[in-house]
């Protein structure tokens, strides 16, 4: 995928809050290091969870035993988090065809 996307700039925001589960963030933080999204992949989970704390002000405790028990999960997918952002995203999309394109902005 890298490529198909322009370059993102980085300009200053507001301050960002993690409000979803911190299984959820750490699922996403595992997942962007297995695909090498952040710094081509140059950057280890550890520090990859530093960044994420500092940005969403959280702090990520464990990230390593929760990644083993998501491994145990018992059902088909043990990606929750990420197989619901993908079924939301898809039904964004949809209903936004539906609509001429458009989407409620926030």
């Amino acid at each position: 995928m890298q490529g198909l996307l322009p370059a993102l700039s980085v300009k200053p925001t507001k301050k960002l809050h993690w409000t979803g589960k911190a299984t959820d963030l750490v699922e996403l933080l595992y997942a962007l290091d297995t695909c090498d999204c952040i710094n081509d992949g140059e950057i280890g989970v550890e520090e990859l969870a530093d960044a994420l704390s500092e940005i969403f002000g959280v702090e990520i405790k464990n990230c390593y035993n929760v990644y083993m028990n998501m491994k145990r999960r018992k059902d088909d997918s043990r990606t929750y988090f990420l197989d619901e952002l993908r079924e939301k995203l898809n039904k964004r999309m949809v209903e936004s065809n539906l609509k001429g394109g458009k989407f409620k902005k926030r």
